[in-house]
């Protein structure tokens, strides 16, 4: 089982950062890789479904959400037993916000905890860049 974390503090309130990554069904906001994105209510909760370049498809549902934060687990992804990711802001005062990124996977079989920590430290850098990008402090 593998653990990653990246923050970042950004010179922003809250509110502001919020509004450009807190939209569980918004994540083209700062996603650039994002090709269309669409949510759908089913009985286990909101999906959103990514369209991804070369034509992948990435299915994700919302396990919980707070005032500044939310949790999601993969849908349809045999090789990853486990999966869950946060995307957080936390307030640090009234103009600073520390964005948070937390995924804990278990790797499919063959692969180390360290290579998907390494991989997914890489990924988790990836997006905190472009959601400073898409907050103009990047």
């Amino acid at each position: 089982m593998a653990d990653v974390t990246t923050f970042e503090d950004i010179a922003l309130p809250a509110d502001k950062v919020w509004s450009v990554i807190g939209d569980f069904g918004g994540i083209r906001k700062w996603a650039v890789l994002v090709e269309g994105e669409s949510v759908e209510d089913t009985p286990a909760g909101k999906v959103r479904t990514l369209r991804m370049p070369e034509g992948r498809v990435v299915k994700e549902r919302l396990a919980a959400s707070s005032q500044y934060s939310y949790t999601y687990t993969m849908v349809d992804r045999p090789e990853m037993a486990d999966y869950r990711s946060t995307v957080a802001a936390i307030p640090l005062d009234d103009a600073t916000t520390r964005i948070v990124l937390i995924v804990h996977l278990s790797p499919s079989e063959g692969v180390t905890d360290e290579d998907i920590t390494a991989r997914y430290t890489r990924n988790l850098r990836g997006n905190l860049r472009a959601m400073k990008k898409a907050l103009g402090v990047a």
